[in-house]
């Protein structure tokens, strides 16, 4: 799909062999059709472990006749359901036309066991002197004899002596055991007491955005309605697994939705008619739709989608938001045989009212048919994915670009540049990049304010080797500029995916700054910098950080 959005995340698939670039017109947009492509990928492959063991289970057995024979009529049921369902994609979704934005939030419970108690070392008795074992009764001759009575006193002490400093060892054996064993319990404690905080605090993080999101919604944001839609078409399911990809715009003044989606084709659609057990082989044969019936199934499939889709536009209830019109344009992903080339052609086109489409019974429709009477644009049979030229294109432009003023031109000389509104530092950045840019045909824009703060300016370098997207932020900053605002810039970097990330300040960076920034794809421009970029440009400007905290502290 063509719609460029400044946010892009890639998701792959190790399992299914499977990668996309996601894209989104905000962060958090980028994000949520992220998480949802994971989630949809996983599923898949789960099912297709699932599938694959159940074969190599039954492959085991299929000697047996009977389990051949039960196996076969299992897979044939599960061909006619399937089939049955592929007629049914359109009456079968009409009651699940619904919405409701706390489904959106992760109401889940932190799952991992606390630990549990170590169970301690338990000291042995201690040795006592009056214990019998060391009061042993004297021999006679020792009785007869103070010295020899003395040396069987002194060799009986002497074994408690020694028995007693084994149990001092053991004890203190015993001791270290259980410090460690009571460090290593706390620290686990303390380990699962932050893991349950992060969890939970990522996950009302996650809901206030949500809550977030929905008021900007019920505020008519463009932006948030397109990311909205575009996120519920995308989760619609199917039964059959294939890529969908759903990008949406948003005409308030009208009131409508231009629908820009990816359908299947046809070898997305399943095919088995049935499972048959040859019990002379004890073999498994599979039968399957001919070519002329699954070219009518395609078609069918792919109009009951475009009526589904168009149901879900105008019967979803959000915010007393009332879609009045909706163009849709089906894209697919295949291949130009005569070149080899990867494509995605629009094979159908179709326009409708809401006015005219809730006075349809979709129950009893045919699809096909309404979309001819529609006027909806395609060619005659849809599986020969022939292109067609969309009644209305999606519009291309990022919409965070905004009109830019002309500030350079307009600085006296030795004018103080800490000091200027951050308006108007950001276009004079715009600029100065502009100008280094234009030698080599490339360009630079401005994007408008918005509290992720990702991007102020973008530039595209046409270079075929080293060009690319460069994203920049202007810092007017009269302090020092940390290591998180060079985090947020790689991050931005990545999210975007730029080739390079820079960031311009008035003031300076500090050293986890600078370090955080070696060997990844980061410019850290610091004031001296600038104003050798301005010199460059022939603007004679200058950097005075304290008077700029003045000029600033009196603001307030």
């Amino acid at each position: 799909m063509t719609y460029n959005n400044l946010y892009q995340i890639e998701v792959s698939h190790s399992g299914l062999n499977k990668y996309r670039i996601v894209k989104g017109s905000t962060r958090w947009e980028a994000e949520q059709k992220a998480n949802a492509l994971r989630a949809q990928w996983n599923e898949q492959w789960k099912r297709k472990q699932e599938q694959m063991k159940k074969q190599e289970i039954r492959q085991q057995k299929i000697q047996v006749n009977e389990y051949g024979l039960k196996y076969a009529e299992e897979m044939t049921d599960e061909a006619n359901d399937i089939q049955a369902k592929l007629d049914r994609i359109l009456v079968d979704s009409l009651n699940s036309v619904q919405f409701d934005f706390d489904s959106l939030k992760d109401h889940t419970k932190f799952t991992a066991a606390k630990p549990k108690p170590p169970i301690y070392g338990q000291y042995p008795r201690e040795p006592l002197r009056t214990d019998l074992i060391y009061n042993p009764k004297p021999p006679l001759l020792a009785k007869l004899s103070k010295s020899k009575l003395d040396a069987f006193n002194q060799e009986n002490n002497n074994v408690f002596i020694k028995d007693h400093m084994k149990w001092e060892e053991e004890v203190r054996q015993i001791d270290i055991s259980n410090n460690n064993l009571r460090g290593n319990y706390e620290s686990a404690v303390n380990k699962w007491e932050s893991d349950k905080k992060a969890f939970y605090d990522n996950q009302d993080e996650n809901n206030r955005s949500i809550d977030e999101f929905e008021e900007t919604v019920k505020n008519g944001d463009n932006q948030a309605i397109e990311g909205l839609f575009s996120l519920i078409l995308n989760d619609i399911k199917y039964p059959f697994d294939y890529d969908k990809d759903v990008d949406v715009q948003y005409f308030p003044d009208e009131h409508q939705l231009i629908v820009e989606m990816f359908l299947p084709v046809q070898e997305d659609i399943p095919n088995k008619k049935a499972v048959t057990y040859v019990k002379s082989k004890q073999e498994i044969k599979e039968s399957f739709y001919p070519e002329a019936y699954m070219k009518k199934k395609y078609d069918s499939v792919v109009y009951q989608i475009v009526m589904q889709t168009l149901n879900y536009c105008f019967n979803l209830s959000i915010c007393d938001l009332s879609i009045e019109s909706v163009v849709l344009n089906g894209r697919v992903r295949t291949i130009d045989k005569s070149t080899g080339n990867a494509i995605e052609p629009c094979i159908l086109s179709v326009s409708s009212k809401k006015e005219d489409f809730c006075k349809l019974n979709l129950e009893t429709i045919d699809p096909k048919a309404w979309f001819k009477s529609s006027k909806g644009v395609s060619a005659a049979t849809l599986v020969n994915l022939t292109p067609v030229a969309p009644i209305v294109e999606m519009n291309k432009e990022d919409k965070r670009f905004i009109d830019s003023y002309e500030v350079a031109d307009h600085l006296d000389e030795g004018d103080n540049i800490a000091t200027m509104p951050w308006q108007d530092f950001e276009n004079l950045i715009r600029e100065l990049f502009e100008k280094e840019f234009n030698a080599t045909g490339g360009e630079v824009k401005i994007t408008q304010a918005s509290r992720d703060g990702g991007v102020d300016a973008v530039a595209f370098d046409p270079d075929p080797i080293r060009g690319g997207k460069i994203v920049i932020q202007a810092k007017r900053y009269t302090n020092v500029v940390g290591v998180a605002a060079v985090r947020d810039l790689y991050g931005t970097v990545v999210n975007e995916g730029a080739i390079k990330g820079i960031l311009v300040t008035t003031s300076h960076y500090g050293n986890d700054a600078y370090e955080f920034a070696k060997d990844k794809p980061l410019t850290l421009m610091n004031g001296a910098n600038l104003l050798y970029l301005m010199e460059k440009h022939g603007y004679n400007v200058r950097i005075d950080i304290n008077e700029a905290k003045k000029a600033l502290k009196e603001k307030q």
